[in-house]
């Protein structure tokens, strides 16, 4: 049983973000929360969404909709759906998962929204006290907490996960869309971090440990960055030669 049970309900106002403002009608994430059949909803980044429903058939009347909603058609196949020059979206069910899941990739940026009973709603997100996060979160749900508060201060967010070359492990920055499917495949015993660049600066750190019958900790530290993290950065040739040996 999760310690936050705060049930946060679609909202007709959504973040505008770097000085941009989104209308109604270009809004996908909008679209999707008023549709009432959805049962979570993560802005993993600006282009990137994950949605569930409860069956696949509330999952294609949910896109249907938005794709209409935006003038397209909607075209299946397999466990894909395609609303052209709109969005592309595929299954990403992760392990023990219920209901349906979908990872949405839209054209057009999106305003942040989520739907997420766990954490606090748009309005509330505010930094934590530094140490240990109080409540019982899921990994996904400790990155959408951060995202939305980075992104409200208008920071810019980092991910490090531990990816492993043969037989070395290496802390290495990954883009958003794949630590989020990093995060979503299950919470194993590697730490990963997060890090926001800006005027408030934080970082957040998974510790350390696995226990299949308790909780990850969580700890924030605030005004404080990922330097102090020994990690290859996204892009660096070190990877490559990791890569080689």
């Amino acid at each position: 049983m999760r310690i936050i049970q705060k049930l946060i309900l679609p909202a007709t106002a959504l973040l505008s973000l770097s000085g941009q403002a989104w209308s109604e009608d270009l809004s996908i994430r909008q679209e999707l929360l008023e549709s009432g059949k959805l049962s979570a909803l993560y802005s993993v980044d600006d282009h990137t969404t994950l949605i569930k429903t409860g069956t696949i058939e509330d999952m294609n009347s949910v896109l249907v909709s938005a794709c209409s909603a935006a003038k397209g058609a909607l075209a299946t196949e397999a466990d894909s759906f395609s609303c052209e020059g709109v969005f592309n979206a595929a299954a990403v069910d992760s392990p023990g998962s219920e209901g349906s899941s979908f990872l949405l990739k839209t054209t057009e940026a999106q305003p942040l929204a989520y739907m997420n009973q766990y954490i606090p709603s748009l309005e509330e997100v505010a930094a934590p006290p530094g140490g240990k996060i109080k409540g019982d979160y899921a990994s996904i749900d400790v990155y959408q907490y951060m995202y939305a508060l980075c992104k409200k201060e208008n920071g810019t967010p980092s991910v490090i996960v531990s990816k492993r070359f043969g037989k070395v492990a290496r802390y290495t920055e990954v883009s958003a869309e794949e630590a989020f499917s990093h995060l979503l495949a299950g919470e194993g015993k590697d730490p990963w971090f997060f890090g926001c660049e800006g005027e408030n600066r934080f970082i957040v750190e998974k510790d350390y440990q696995f226990n299949p019958d308790g909780a990850s900790s969580f700890y924030f530290h605030p005004k404080r960055g990922l330097e102090w993290v020994d990690y290859v950065k996204a892009g660096s040739d070190n990877v490559a030669s990791l890569k080689a040996r």
